[in-house]
């Protein structure tokens, strides 16, 4: 029990500090796509990325894991349970936190008129919007008051200003003179940690996950217990070869490999030939369903081949 608890503190700590550091990368990066760059900004794409990339902090977590329970846990069956646990409590706690009514309206934004959360443009601050600058006083009520607009589209720049101008909080367009000026601030580019890997955009288990905030729980977790199967089946790479190092490179190629085959299998042609075979067995099951069934049972063959291997010759006694 000892060598255990040690094993799973030691991976809650690595997961904290891999989801702390991949946060702020994003956040960061989200924050410098923006016309208005502060910290503030940088705070709450940090936050919002966090609850994003969950999964992607929980499988660097479980890959390091390998290690540790390689060398501390000697039955291998009670070390790929105990993989599986940790790779479910860290994503149980991620999906728990992000369904949480409170976290999700700190970022589903607000009706009300308010630059910080709708993405209006900051009041008393000019900022310019292609050929348009635009200034507002302030924000009251329905209407913003003060409002300045110079269009520069023509010869003559046009001057326009209105004290109380209608203002929809949903899109940011503001009538100023009868004409209408967006005075919502541009929309940060998606986070793009890896851009090259841009061929499976929308396809990662984060990007799914996070489009099944309000499907039911059974739904997301079996979603995320395919995936998790399918991560722990890579545990044989940790002694797959005798030189530890050696290992561990192999351990960063399958953990890149494991999230290429993931975006791969979610994609649409992989994903329709899916349920094309299901319809044609009389499966009911939903495409993401039929992804964890085929993601889990990738992961527990793999896992049953590794179980059926003798261990390696030379392994200390003790591991």
């Amino acid at each position: 029990m000892k060598v255990w608890l040690g094993v799973i503190g030691r991976a809650c700590l690595e997961f904290s500090i891999i989801l702390v550091f991949i946060s702020f990368t994003a956040g960061v990066s989200g924050s410098l796509n923006t016309s208005t760059w502060n910290f503030d900004a940088i705070d709450k794409n940090a936050a919002k990325a966090a609850l994003d990339l969950v999964p992607l902090a929980a499988v660097f977590t479980v890959f390091l894991a390998f290690f540790s329970f390689e060398l501390r846990v000697k039955n291998r069956a009670a070390g790929w349970l105990g993989l599986f646990l940790l790779g479910a409590v860290l994503l149980s706690v991620g999906i728990g936190i992000r369904r949480l009514p409170l976290v999700r309206d700190s970022f589903a934004g607000s009706s009300t008129i308010n630059a910080k959360t709708t993405g209006l443009i900051p009041a008393g601050t000019t900022v310019q919007l292609g050929n348009v600058v635009l200034l507002i006083g302030s924000y009251a009520g329905g209407e913003a008051r003060d409002a300045v607009a110079v269009d520069f589209d023509s010869d003559y720049p046009r001057l326009s200003y209105a004290p109380f101008a209608s203002i929809d909080p949903s899109t940011g367009d503001v009538d100023i003179q009868g004409r209408t000026y967006r005075a919502a601030l541009p929309k940060a580019r998606p986070i793009v940690l890896v851009p090259e890997a841009s061929l499976f955009s929308g396809s990662w288990i984060w990007d799914r996950l996070d489009s099944m905030d309000h499907a039911p729980l059974f739904s997301v977790f079996s979603v995320a217990g395919g995936f998790l199967l399918l991560a722990v089946g890579f545990r044989f790479l940790c002694r797959l070869s005798g030189w530890p190092l050696a290992n561990a490179f192999l351990a960063v190629a399958g953990l890149a490999g494991l999230l290429s085959l993931d975006a791969a299998l979610s994609g649409g042609a992989v994903l329709g030939t899916i349920e094309s075979l299901a319809k044609r067995m009389d499966l009911a099951l939903s495409g993401p369903m039929l992804l964890a069934c085929v993601e889990g049972a990738i992961g527990l063959a793999l896992g049953a081949a590794e179980l059926a291997v003798s261990p390696r010759k030379g392994r200390r006694s003790n591991e």
